[in-house]
């Protein structure tokens, strides 16, 4: 099957939902133009990212009726954002939101919220506890947000699954900038070529530009096949919006020349992981 995936590598007004709702809505009806399936923007699309004391008053419960354009809008093509939820626990979540057909059809709260150096997440957000996927019309797609990325237990999980497409939504700040591309965004690459080459599936790989609070963010967004070719890439920097066509028969030609998932075997998997965790080594 081939369709068309959006990017969306926007930069996000701080704490101005309303403006960055008009701005998704703007790029949203782009992307139906030129005949995407799906659009995808970065983590925390709908507030801006360096929150701190913000970060109640931009908070959405994800039944809010602020969705409601969005809602309308994905009749026509399937939505992927983030935003910050309020959590019907009463804790507030660095959440990513999937629409489609007039509905919002997944919530995903994020697992690993990095506290250490330029990063205070866990001051201000839960962590999520649920891996979740969903079915399309597209195939089969996890979400994940920034930090899981770099956190081979969740794609893993992805893996065992046997999704066609993660998700990967970031706001990715700029650092180590030596060479034509930042050090991060090389950590990035090598981690989707990690994972679309041993899991054979499609990584999505969306990240913001601009600055929140003097933190600047570089995008570099793209589309990897699982055979390893680079669908679409944005540029470093800029505000843009780029389709790519997808061939889900990359996924068939990837898994009939390194068949790993026919190898797997979940159960010996879980066995070995539960004896892990119990703290045996026998």
């Amino acid at each position: 099957m081939k369709f068309k995936i959006s990017l969306a590598q926007i930069n996000p007004t701080l704490g101005n939902l309303e403006k960055n709702l008009s701005k998704h809505l703007e790029f949203t009806e782009k992307a139906i133009l030129e005949g995407a399936k799906i659009v995808a923007f970065p983590e925390l699309s709908i507030s801006g990212y360096v929150l701190r004391d913000l970060t109640y008053d931009v908070s959405l419960p994800a039944n809010s009726d602020f969705f409601k354009p969005l809602k309308e809008i994905s009749k026509n093509i399937d939505i992927i954002l983030g935003f910050v939820e309020k959590g019907e626990d009463k804790i507030i979540y660095n959440s990513a939101m999937y629409l489609s057909k007039g509905e919002i059809k997944l919530v995903y709260r994020k697992m690993f919220p990095p506290t250490h150096g330029m990063f205070e997440e866990l001051r201000f957000f839960g962590k999520g506890t649920s891996y979740k996927s969903i079915k399309t019309d597209y195939g089969k797609l996890s979400i994940v947000i920034c930090r899981d990325f770099f956190h081979p237990t969740l794609l893993s999980l992805a893996y065992l699954d046997n999704v066609d497409f993660v998700f990967a939504i970031s706001n990715m700040p700029l650092r180590g900038l030596k060479g034509e591309k930042p050090q991060i965004q090389e950590t990035v690459e090598n981690a989707s070529s990690l994972y679309t080459n041993f899991f054979g599936f499609f990584v999505v790989y969306v990240n913001r530009v601009g600055f929140d609070d003097g933190l600047g963010f570089y995008g570099g967004s793209f589309i990897q096949s699982p055979t390893g070719k680079k669908v679409i890439a944005l540029r470093l920097f800029e505000e843009e919006l780029l389709t790519g066509e997808i061939d889900t028969d990359d996924i068939y030609k990837k898994r009939t020349s390194f068949p790993l998932i026919k190898e797997e075997d979940k159960l010996t998997f879980e066995e070995n992981l539960r004896r892990l965790i119990g703290g045996r080594n026998d």
